[in-house]
């Protein structure tokens, strides 16, 4: 495989198994959910592809610094306290902080084959890593198992396969993700934030707003989906006044009072309440299946 830089056809065919989502309507194709079967060795080729490809972007000194997924030693715990700390630095300094929290639309699968292509030609990796990397990217297939009968096969409409390189192809193709000096960006795999800060909430709100036009043309230009109606934005400030609303692709985003970022609920006076009564809630619910099983024999 690594010496021909080439990845079997005969592994990049996956059979697929629908399997019903707990309480959705089996007539609607969409309450199923599809699980992708591969070849044993297509799986050992793939960790074979990822393992060089990783040794090759350590080499590259990459992700980028604000992108904590797929980095040894870091987790979303650093992440998070990254970004509370920007936010309560913020406070000390009597500035206020405008934030917004994309959700990216199949981040994984999604990612584009020949813009991928593009950028580890510009990030220098070996030509014969990207040529394996091309053609284990290209040319998939899948075919439906339904009852023990397989339907016709049929091009795969995933623009990357999903699996193990999946998040890795994505960090990728974002690690160009636009910067700029007064906005935080906080990375971890696809969860993204871009926080701003300013002494006012007016002035923390325009230069996000400025960002986000700038990121809306690299996120078209790479053919990245946002899903607009999942994004969400905090104004992490004491007064509740009627502050100008951000707008993504034109739609304006509602400010939340809270936000769930990498499991923790945020609030706008990041106290942390809402994140405790949650918690709270979790914990009430564990001891009921457990004491179902007192009485049990065993």
């Amino acid at each position: 495989m690594l010496k021909f830089r080439h990845f079997s056809n005969c592994w990049k065919t996956a059979r697929v198994l629908p399997v019903l989502k707990p309480g959705k309507d089996p007539t609607h194709p969409v309450s199923y959910r599809p699980i992708s079967l591969l070849p044993t060795l297509s799986k050992l080729g793939e960790k074979l592809i990822l393992n060089r490809n990783l040794t090759h972007a350590t080499k590259l000194r990459l992700p980028i610094p604000e992108q904590f997924g797929f980095t040894p030693q870091l987790s979303t715990t650093h992440q998070l306290l990254r970004v509370v700390e920007h936010i309560n630095e913020g406070k000390n300094s009597n500035l206020a902080t405008a934030a917004i929290f994309l959700d990216i639309a199949k981040a994984f699968d999604k990612v584009w084959i020949e813009g991928l292509i593009h950028k580890l030609i510009a990030y220098k990796f070996p030509e014969h890593i990207i040529e394996i990397i091309q053609s284990y990217l290209t040319n998939r297939h899948f075919t439906v198992l339904v009852k023990n009968s397989l339907y016709t096969k049929k091009t795969s409409g995933w623009r990357t396969p999903r699996g193990n390189s999946g998040p890795y192809n994505f960090f990728l193709h974002m690690n160009d993700v636009p910067q700029v000096r007064n906005n935080m960006i906080s990375l971890y795999a696809d969860d993204t934030a871009i926080l701003s800060q300013g002494k006012t909430p007016d002035k923390a709100i325009v230069p996000l707003q400025n960002y986000l036009k700038n990121l809306e043309a690299w996120l078209v230009r790479w053919k990245i989906k946002l899903n607009v109606d999942k994004t969400e934005a905090i104004l992490f400030n004491k007064k509740n006044d009627d502050w100008p609303k951000v707008k993504v692709y034109g739609t304006p985003i509602e400010w939340k009072k809270e936000v769930k970022y990498l499991g923790v609920v945020l609030d706008k006076q990041l106290n942390f309440r809402a994140h405790t009564s949650l918690i709270k809630e979790n914990i009430a619910k564990i001891p009921r299946p457990i004491l179902t099983c007192r009485n049990s024999s065993l």
